[in-house]
């Protein structure tokens, strides 16, 4: 009789694919992008904005746009990196599902590359923010994107068991 083997996520190794391969590139170009316009909307910007809201939406601070659009985009695009390069080690990944074949870890990898690039888009939004349009909608729109992506892509592994 032939026993089965435990399925263990630690010995899972994720190779390069076209797959992993086009998420990298799209992250690359999704990152220039941004950049890109975060630099040009800076550019124009008046040297005084406001940079802080109450609860209710209404400006109570106010100072130069760089730097919270600069560190917003530098932490983002460095958490982006990191998690395009965890996406290799699946072991590192913590889902509220248990992970128990192949199709559930391909999953999970895809899933933490579709997280990378839209987290990208936080100092876009940031900038949006501050620069052109004062309101908290960008910040609820993204969380609401976010956690839509992450129901998503949990529903998805559950299902592949």
């Amino acid at each position: 009789m032939e026993q089965k083997k435990e399925f263990d996520i630690k010995t899972i190794k994720v190779y390069r694919t076209t797959e992993g391969t086009l998420f990298e590139v799209a992250f690359a170009i999704v990152a220039i992008i941004v950049w890109g316009i975060v630099a040009w909307m800076l550019y124009r910007a008046p040297a005084i904005v406001a940079t802080h809201f109450d609860a209710s939406g209404h400006p109570n601070a106010y100072g130069s746009p760089i730097p919270p659009v600069l560190i917003a985009g530098i932490i983002t695009t460095v958490v982006g990196i990191a998690m395009m390069v965890t996406a290799y080690y699946p072991r590192w990944i913590n889902m509220p599902v248990e992970i128990t074949n192949i199709r559930q870890v391909k999953l999970l990898v895809r899933s933490v590359r579709v997280a990378a690039i839209t987290i990208l888009l936080i100092p876009l939004m940031i900038a949006y923010m501050l620069l052109v349009h004062l309101s908290t909608l960008p910040v609820f729109l993204f969380i609401a994107v976010l956690f839509a992506e992450i129901i998503v892509f949990c529903i998805l592994i559950n299902k592949a068991r």
